[in-house]
């Protein structure tokens, strides 16, 4: 648990003026000896990991419907209208995807979610030309996917909230330095209310509906605005900027901020007396949700190893941390509090269930058993369906087809692919398993197979193969940077001039292997399903940025 330092006093009220690894625990030891990861002794992991459902330059928010079945995740595009895509909560797959507008940012679901609004900003992201048009705010028909409404407002709005009776839509409106209320019955705009300075980030309501917190990127303040009389009847400078994200616990006592001007620090702001201080945390907070009961506050770090903290409310104490990939940039919890969905910059999404994340996913599995959790994550993401009699066989050796098959699918299953009608490799036919999976791999770059020309498809995976092909898939798909071999191996048994040096020191960088307690790492082993699975794990969720 973290410690608390000294709290830091940021707030002063004015009147009408404007004021961002635990490694694989002894891994790859003695084939069916190896141990968990100690990271489990946080209580929390990933649960699945859904790869980017589109091209999205940035994703800060996502949304899910009242049953937690699905997620709607916006996709904002670079000089192109975005769009929000409909995906099944639990396997991540698309089911709907709807057009936005441009500038696609926010979304947020009716109480009921029978409707759904999207934010458009207007803005193409271009720097010499960052907007095209006004800012649009959709309607959606949540049982149909269809849009039903587009309301003209100012250009900026990103981020949008409804009052809790549903009735009235709020949005803050940067470009046009207002919070635009919107009519849910009538789609009818009913007020521009005039922010000092320019609102951006997050708009937050009390649960009554009578008041709401905007961000100010200007002057870096917050304005509490009185829904009823329609003006801002207070200003709070707090040093946060545009990407401040406000999130009120659920009983509206406590308003939450990131994005402040001292690093790594969390705001709370006592909205009866308006008095506040900070925290101080690791990484970069960026987003905040809390369970139904208010009792913890998820904060997201938002840099490069992204992680979330799960802070207990009421001590403002870190109860604990867990890695949940790259750039993090939003969070939500379900209605029943059960799970919670991250979106990352790219839109990827990872779930962390919160009741059940140790469940059996294959019969020779169960609770208890080493890496169980890297091999449920494997199973509810997608990447594994295991054998027709519903058992994993940890120990086995991994095939180099089954290897295929795993990156293919961790990326999402690329509907685009379409295998060739001749086979690169001298001993696999379009009909054998997983020849589209053994040739979209080599499309990729990520293996070449051997200098004979074949592919050897039913052979062990060798951990220094192992190393490459996750060294390839990171450069090649993930956004990981290229690597340079250093003059010195991590390991007794692995040279520079070797084959697989660089990619063999990759991974031991990375914290995806740490090799064997002899300081070998036995390049020529095979490598089991079970560590596969921890690797693939590791590289999806890192605790420390990749090595450049």
């Amino acid at each position: 648990m973290q410690q608390r330092r000294p709290q830091q006093h940021f707030v002063r009220l004015r009147r009408g003026t404007a004021g961002v690894a635990v490694l694989l625990a002894v891994m790859l030891v003695v084939l069916g000896a190896a141990a968990p990861m100690a990271a489990s002794t946080s209580g929390y992991w990933v649960s699945a990991s859904f790869p980017a459902a589109g091209n999205s330059r940035f994703t800060p928010s996502l949304a899910v419907d009242p049953a937690g079945s699905r997620i709607y995740v916006p996709h904002l595009l670079y000089m192109n209208p975005g769009n929000v895509t409909v995906q099944d909560a639990a396997t991540g797959a698309i089911q709907a995807t709807i057009p936005g507008a441009m500038g696609t940012l926010g979304v947020v679901l009716s109480d009921d979610g029978s409707r759904l609004y999207i934010a458009n900003s207007g803005n193409t992201q271009n720097p010499r030309n960052q907007g095209t048009g006004p800012g649009i705010v959709q309607v959606v028909d949540a049982r149909t996917n269809t849009v039903t409404a587009s309301i003209e407002t100012d250009r900026g709005g990103g981020r949008l909230t409804l009052s809790p009776d549903g009735r009235t839509l709020f949005g803050a409106m940067y470009e046009g330095r207002n919070v635009t209320f919107i009519d849910t019955a009538s789609n009818a705009i009913t007020a521009k209310v005039p922010v000092p300075g320019q609102p951006g980030g997050r708009v937050a309501v009390s649960p009554d509906g009578g008041t709401l917190y905007v961000g100010d990127s200007y002057a870096g303040g917050v304005h509490v605005v009185s829904v009823a009389e329609r003006r801002v009847v207070k200003s709070v400078e707090t040093g946060c900027t545009s990407n401040s994200d406000l999130t009120l616990n659920p009983s509206g006592s406590r308003l939450y901020i990131t994005g402040c001007m001292y690093p790594g620090t969390l705001g709370i702001v006592d909205t009866g007396t308006m008095a506040s201080h900070t925290i101080p945390l690791t990484g970069a907070p960026g987003a905040v949700a809390f369970s139904p009961d208010g009792g913890k506050a998820y904060v997201v770090d938002s840099s490069e190893n992204g992680h979330v903290l799960v802070l207990d409310a009421a001590t403002e104490t870190v109860a604990a941390t867990f890695p949940v990939g790259r750039n993090p940039t939003g969070i939500v919890v379900t209605r029943d509090g059960s799970a919670l969905f991250i979106v990352h910059g790219g839109s990827a999404v990872s779930r962390v269930d919160l009741v059940e994340n140790g469940r059996q996913a294959f019969s020779d599995v169960p609770a208890g058993a080493p890496f169980v959790h890297e091999i449920s994550w494997l199973s509810n993401s997608g990447i594994s369906t295991g054998y027709p009699d519903g058992s994993f066989r940890p120990l086995e050796s991994v095939q180099r087809d089954a290897m295929a098959a795993f990156l293919f699918r961790k990326a999402g299953s690329p509907a685009w692919f379409v295998p060739p009608a001749v086979s690169p490799f001298k001993d696999l036919g379009p009909g054998d398993m997983f020849y589209k999976e053994i040739t979209w791999l080599a499309g990729q770059g990520i293996t070449t197979g051997y200098d004979d020309g074949t592919f050897r498809p039913r052979a062990p995976v060798s951990r220094e193969a192992m190393a490459a092909f996750l060294y390839r898939y990171a450069t090649t798909l993930a956004g990981a940077p290229a690597y340079a071999a250093p003059p010195t191996a991590p390991f007794t048994d692995v040279r520079p001039g070797d084959a697989f040096h660089r990619e063999v020191s990759w991974a031991a960088a990375a914290g995806i292997t740490t090799g064997y307690p002899d300081g070998t790492f036995r390049p020529r082993a095979a490598v089991s399903r079970e560590a596969t699975a921890a690797f693939l794990y590791r590289l999806t969720n890192p605790d420390k940025p990749m090595p450049r």
